[in-house]
């Protein structure tokens, strides 16, 4: 019995230090997956592609709508993609979309 709770113990610590070291990081995210298209600055790499900063009317939208488009992507009616869908849990999750979005709001947003 003394063995099984030992063993019980040191797995449950493993598995919590595994999710600390797998915690979400809107920064390095951004970095990963935004930045060439939008910029590290946050003012889009063309006039097609939305410029964060000073703009309320992007980053002021609910937080639902922006959630949406980083989750399901924006394409066209003809299908033309403009941004590129970021849903499930590849490469990440409705919640680390909306910590996104606040890291985006605290960066880029006036």
């Amino acid at each position: 019995m003394r063995l099984f709770l030992i063993i019980t113990v040191m797995t449950m610590t493993v598995f919590a230090s595994a999710s600390q070291a797998q915690e979400f990081d809107a920064s390095a995210t951004y970095s990963e997956f935004c930045a060439a298209c939008h910029g590290f600055d946050g003012s889009g790499m063309s006039a097609e592609i939305p410029d964060f900063t000073g703009d309320q009317n992007r980053l002021g939208k609910d937080e639902n709508i922006l959630t949406k488009i980083i989750m399901e992507g924006v394409e066209e009616a003809d299908g033309t993609v403009l941004m590129p869908a970021f849903g499930g849990a590849d490469p990440f999750s409705t919640e680390q979309s909306r910590e996104l979005i606040q890291y985006l709001r605290e960066n880029f947003g006036s």
